[in-house]
């Protein structure tokens, strides 16, 4: 098998990709980073080359769902030194489906260190600063073995890639980027179910009300909270958020994803800008006293929403100042170009 080169800052070349114009899709790297539970104990496989896995066929991560991932970006910083965003955050967040789904923790320094050599032999594809472009980083968490039944996994795959992708709007962050969503009919999760952690399920079942929304003009579903359909939950697969004056709202719900963006934004606002900040219930009927909507994610930061359509009513959103105010902060911390008070970046260092 091959290896992998690590590089020293300041001999890091970039791969002959066009970083400006790329989208934001799967382009396979050389290499991944894996490790194996079996026999009760984590194996560090390391750095491997081969972009395919081989798993029996009777995986639970194949037949019941007992499966979780993670997102996030390292991107270059205008210091030119390599920033992850919070990958702790994403560690716990895996840690608590991994509970959920009743299998092992990732110990925190072996997520952390995944990260780091993932980065670090697929330097020349972390996009340079000022392109826009990220490399994203793609942990997720398999529980295999040769099973029929339905219970846990008794080992467990966790692999991270990674794939330089393009800024998830071409040109920045603006008003002329506003989506229109409309109220869906279907439940994104159950009440009490698996909302709250990243299983692979609550993303599958979501391509069925997706398809349906876009199917009319939509950009996504927007979905109501499953056990009374009378609360705003999530938008696609992110989380929503909404100006009413002076206050900065977000749903609080069991079901829906604790979004490490949200959090960042919503702590960003309460500390930095002094803005008043509520995670509460937000009635579907509330939207008439909302001056401005939007919803958060790791690709996009912020996404302005402009229209949200329901079966036989409509609102209509201005952009808002705020949220270009809110992107523009997150995206210079995330990219040292902003201090960064909360010790959110994690650098990554070559050599």
């Amino acid at each position: 098998m091959n290896k992998p080169r690590y590089y020293f800052i300041n001999e890091r070349k970039h791969a002959s990709l066009d970083f400006a114009t790329m989208g934001f899709d799967y382009l396979a790297c050389p290499w991944r980073f894996e490790a194996v539970f079996q026999h009760g104990i984590w194996r560090v496989r390391g750095i491997v080359e081969d972009t395919t896995m081989h798993l029996p066929e009777g995986s639970q991560c194949l037949h019941y769902g007992q499966e979780l991932f993670e997102g996030m970006k390292v991107q270059t910083g205008a210091d030119g030194k390599l920033y992850a965003f919070r990958p702790l955050d994403n560690a716990r967040r895996l840690n608590a489906g991994a509970d959920y789904l009743c299998g092992p923790p990732v110990p925190e320094e072996l997520f952390l260190r995944g990260v780091e050599e993932v980065t670090q032999a697929n330097a020349p594809y972390v996009p340079p600063y000022g392109t826009g472009a990220s490399l994203y980083v793609r942990p997720f968490y398999l529980g295999i073995g040769d099973n029929v039944g339905v219970k846990p996994a008794s080992s467990y795959v966790f692999r991270i890639f990674v794939s330089p992708v393009g800024p998830y709007f071409k040109g920045g962050f603006g008003p002329e980027k506003g989506q229109k969503f409309r109220v869906s009919q279907y439940d994104r999760a159950a009440p009490h179910g698996t909302g709250h952690i990243k299983a692979g399920g609550n993303y599958a079942c979501s391509f069925f009300p997706g398809r349906d929304a876009k199917s009319q003009g939509y950009a996504e579903a927007l979905y109501l909270d499953p056990q009374e359909h009378k609360y705003i939950d999530e938008i696609g697969a992110a989380n929503f958020l909404a100006l009413k004056k002076n206050t900065l709202l977000t749903p609080k719900s069991t079901s829906v994803l604790p979004s490490i963006t949200r959090r960042s934004l919503m702590r960003i606002a309460s500390d930095l800008f002094q803005w008043p900040t509520e995670e509460r219930k937000i009635a579907l009927d509330e939207l008439d006293e909302i001056d401005a909507a939007a919803c958060c994610g790791t690709a996009a930061v912020i996404t302005w929403i402009q229209e949200i359509h329901d079966s036989d009513r409509k609102w209509q959103f201005p952009f808002d100042e705020r949220w270009k105010k809110l992107y523009d902060k997150l995206v210079g911390i995330q990219t040292a170009t902003e201090e960064d008070p909360f010790s959110w970046r994690y650098e990554i260092k070559l050599g």
